[in-house]
């Protein structure tokens, strides 16, 4: 019985997950035209970008949700992967410029955010090789084939969110 349900619904989450990224891919690119009226160059620049980013990201999950092939939604996955992990930094850059800091301009800080950002591609682009990243299942229905996280995955995730946090506290310190 409830493996019927979950069988039934599965085209309504299925229909859901697809609006809400495809919702998402609108908002963004609708944020990323309006960050464009932002006074400061910096802050506008790095909104811009974020916001930008925020629409590919949402966008490839939707290219995601609509291929059919193992071997497209490996594409569209890996793209999300690369171009979401891209976005922290432009968090970041923007928190730093927001609040007035001048961290977005300091050469050290910019080469070691490059080289933090080539090593996770890399992991993320080699991921076929060792799997230890993220895996595609099959899961039948309208979803076809999910995806199941594996080590590398939640530790690029936690580094991740602590940039992420590292900008709110930019935010807050400058906002007391």
């Amino acid at each position: 019985m409830i493996g019927s349900l979950i069988e039934a619904s599965t085209p309504l989450t299925y229909t859901g997950y697809l609006f809400a990224f495809v919702a998402a891919t609108a908002a963004c690119l609708g944020a990323a035209w309006r960050a464009r009226s932002v006074p400061s160059p910096e802050t506008r620049q790095a909104l811009t970008w974020f916001f930008s980013g925020s629409a590919v990201w949402a966008g490839a999950y939707v290219g995601f949700l609509l291929v059919g092939s193992a071997f497209e939604k490996h594409l569209f996955y890996q793209l999300s992967l690369i171009v979401g992990f891209g976005t922290v930094f432009a968090w970041l850059w923007f928190c730093s410029a927001y609040s007035g800091r001048g961290l977005h301009r300091n050469r050290r800080v910019q080469q070691f955010a490059f080289a933090v950002y080539v090593i996770v591609t890399a992991l993320k682009v080699t991921n076929p090789l060792h799997g230890l990243y993220y895996g595609l299942e099959p899961a039948g229905g309208a979803f076809g084939l999910v995806v199941t996280h594996e080590t590398l995955y939640w530790v690029v995730m936690a580094v991740a969110y602590a940039l992420s946090a590292a900008g709110y506290l930019m935010i807050f310190e400058f906002l007391l």
